[in-house]
């Protein structure tokens, strides 16, 4: 609403209209700067599956296989250099795992894991995380079905509504890291209910579920005390809710 002042006589009125007009223009210019920036940020880069000429030169030599599997992969680089690497992935998951970032909108909190991670020995035994767990096509029909099991075993919650956090329908999955083949593919669940039957958890989980507000969660992600999966998906679940960027399935 504009207000404009009481004055004396007609230069002073016209000066003072002066100034309430270019004052609005100002505040329209900096709404419509504001909006432009707002929506080159919010508008997520599409995936690129960037490759200047990168070729794996042969098959892959399987070197280790228990839980985990380490293949040997050797890598023609374009300028002709080549490069042996170890890989390591979790095959019976078809290197596919996913994250859910919880949120619950009537108090502000995020519900999250403290677990038992065993390669955190001996520094730590108990890490920070959101609910995570890996796709197995003998029980899962699809990425989402596979984490709305996980939300059930692990955090007792089901339902909800739900949206992915990457963008498009062709990213296959954030690399874990450079060296490892799996991928995972973050949600975001908003206002889940107690799950009415709760799956089971697998035999080795040690966990507590907690919710936290949303300002101690960023504490505990600024403190490095949180899986990196479990990070980026806060990261991008953050992002999505601060600027009402959802599109629930």
């Amino acid at each position: 609403m504009l207000r404009i002042p009481v004055v004396s006589n007609a230069s002073n009125l016209a000066s003072a209209l002066c100034g309430v007009v270019c004052g609005a223009a100002a505040v329209l210019v900096t709404q419509r700067v504001a909006r432009s920036r707002r929506a080159a940020i919010e508008a997520p880069a599409a995936w690129s599956g960037d490759n200047p000429g990168f070729h794996i030169e042969k098959a892959e030599e399987q070197m280790y296989k228990r839980f985990l599997q380490v293949q040997s992969r050797v890598v023609l680089y374009p300028d002709g250099r080549k490069a042996d690497f170890d890989i390591v992935g979790h095959p019976r998951g078809e290197y596919k795992f996913t994250v859910v970032f919880v949120f619950h909108s009537s108090d502000r909190t995020v519900t999250l894991l403290r677990e038992f991670a065993q390669a955190a020995l001996p520094h730590a035994a108990l890490v920070y995380g959101l609910v995570c767990g890996g796709y197995d096509p003998r029980k899962h029909i699809s990425l989402k079905h596979a984490a709305e099991c996980e939300l059930s075993e692990e955090a007792r919650l089901e339902g909800g509504k739900w949206t992915a956090l990457l963008p498009g329908n062709d990213h296959p999955g954030v690399l874990e890291s450079k060296w490892c083949r799996n991928r995972f593919t973050p949600f975001l669940c908003v206002d889940p209910a107690p799950a009415a039957t709760p799956g089971s958890r697998d035999a080795e989980e040690y966990l507590s579920v907690m919710r936290v507000p949303v300002e101690q969660l960023k504490a505990l992600l600024l403190g490095g005390q949180m899986l990196t999966p479990s990070l980026t998906t806060c990261v991008l679940a953050l992002a999505r809710l601060e600027r009402g960027l959802i599109d629930f399935d």
